[in-house]
């Protein structure tokens, strides 16, 4: 990556400022990309004095749906007065988050410096997904194909790779490593070769686990009636805990060509620019 400014006028037009200094640093690499509002994106220089601010038009889906859609080499034109902008600003003093995350900037800091980005940005965003029930999303592949989502065992419209109780058994599958080992494939009570997290009848007794109490021992033997083969008692089902999983983002932001003017000089990126990466994740419950 290479920037080229024009050092004459850079200086002529950055040195006064009550007699300090004040020349662009770009401070930016080391530097993690915050967001808020309409999709005002910025970083903050490590001394507090410099931001990087990339505000993209996507006035039509709310700010999360951005961050939640899978992306790959997805072009914006970033223009000084486009749809799509990027601006270098110089602050005459430290500024914090508070400065972006209002409608109306506040009076302090003031812009000491501003400079308007010409460019193209390519974003890349990465989705994943944990239903953080203890089984890798690469076993809930039942079949193996690559293709987690033909895989739901109970048909619940949930596939397994997002769906905390595989089986629909109304115990969550994460409660069904009863040996506590972490890992719930291999706790098979009725040892049927289905383990208790993809069984709907633990036991084997013919009556399904969600109809049978999963706190009673009805004739006393110490073990709970849904893990019982001895009991079978016919009860009405709970209500199904409702469906909840994380969605994991990794969205890259990379400019193949970008400038950065004002009225008297301009600052070239002629390899491209970096904006970095920003990472995060939601709590999702509705179906995929």
């Amino acid at each position: 990556m290479k920037k080229i400014t024009s050092l004459a006028f850079l200086f002529s037009l950055l040195a006064c400022d009550d007699g300090d200094f004040n020349v662009p640093s770009f401070d930016f690499e080391a530097v993690s990309i915050d967001n808020c509002g309409d999709l005002v994106l910025y970083k903050i220089s490590s001394e507090e004095k410099e931001a990087l601010i990339l505000q993209l038009d996507e006035a039509n889906e709310a700010e999360d749906a951005f961050f939640k859609t899978e992306m790959q080499d997805l072009s914006f034109s970033i223009e000084e007065n486009g749809s799509h902008q990027m601006i270098y600003r110089i602050f005459n003093q430290s500024v914090s988050d508070a400065y972006f995350c209002q409608d109306i900037p506040p009076s302090t800091p003031t812009v000491s410096e501003e400079w308007h980005g010409n460019g193209n940005l390519v974003i890349d965003n990465t989705l994943s997904y944990d239903d953080n029930d203890l089984v890798e999303s690469s076993v809930e592949d039942r079949n193996a194909d690559g293709d987690g989502y033909n895989d739901d065992t109970d048909q619940d419209g949930y596939p397994d790779f997002i769906d905390i109780d595989d089986d629909g058994d109304n115990i969550l599958t994460k409660n069904e490593d009863l040996d506590g080992d972490g890992d719930p494939t291999n706790d098979d009570s009725d040892n049927d070769g289905t383990p208790n997290y993809l069984d709907p009848d633990d036991d084997g007794d013919g009556t399904p686990t969600a109809n049978e109490s999963q706190t009673a021992d009805e004739n006393q033997d110490t073990v709970v009636d849904y893990l019982d083969s001895s009991t079978n008692t016919f009860q009405e089902p709970t209500t199904p805990a409702t469906n909840y999983y994380t969605q994991y983002y990794d969205m890259h932001f990379e400019f193949t060509t970008l400038n950065f003017s004002n009225s008297e000089s301009e600052i070239n990126y002629i390899d491209g620019y970096s904006f970095g990466s920003k990472t995060g994740s939601f709590t999702l419950s509705e179906l995929p």
